[in-house]
């Protein structure tokens, strides 16, 4: 991951082009990234991680591999829901949180970061704050919100 926020934003802006539209406007909106916004992975707990290796009977043999990560928004008042579709790869690697227990493995997101691969496929890493990391390499990157109400 990108030592600063700005180094992040200058390599997007070196590869904007590279990025589908919605994945670049979703990588750079300062509202996923700022503190104090709603719609920020910022401070957001993981609910669940759903790996599905979609198959049927005309193609068993033949998965398409999706990735769906459901998180509670910091401010408790929706699920931030990310869908990686054509996944390519994926790491998740837990650890305890040492200075919060209830944040558990994956509670309290850090940072989060969209790259390319040298195939150019996207890379969404996100790190959170017990050291536990989730990445996912895929083709497409779709985020939406479900307000609670």
């Amino acid at each position: 991951m990108y030592e600063s926020f700005s180094a992040y934003i200058e390599y997007m802006e070196e590869h904007k082009d590279d990025f589908p539209v919605h994945v670049y406007e979703f990588a750079v909106d300062v509202n996923r990234h700022n503190l104090d916004s709603p719609h920020s992975l910022h401070d957001t707990w993981l609910t669940s991680i759903t790996v599905k290796e979609n198959r049927n009977g005309t193609r068993p043999f033949c998965p398409v591999p999706t990735i769906e990560v459901v998180l509670l928004g910091q401010n408790h008042d929706r699920d931030i829901i990310l869908i990686y579709s054509g996944v390519e790869s994926y790491n998740i690697k837990g650890a305890g949180n040492v200075y919060n227990r209830a944040d558990s493995f994956q509670g309290d997101i850090e940072r989060h970061e969209v790259r390319l691969t040298r195939e150019k496929y996207l890379i969404h890493e996100i790190a959170f704050s017990s050291k536990s990391n989730i990445s996912v390499v895929c083709k497409d990157l779709q985020c939406l919100e479900r307000p609670y109400t």
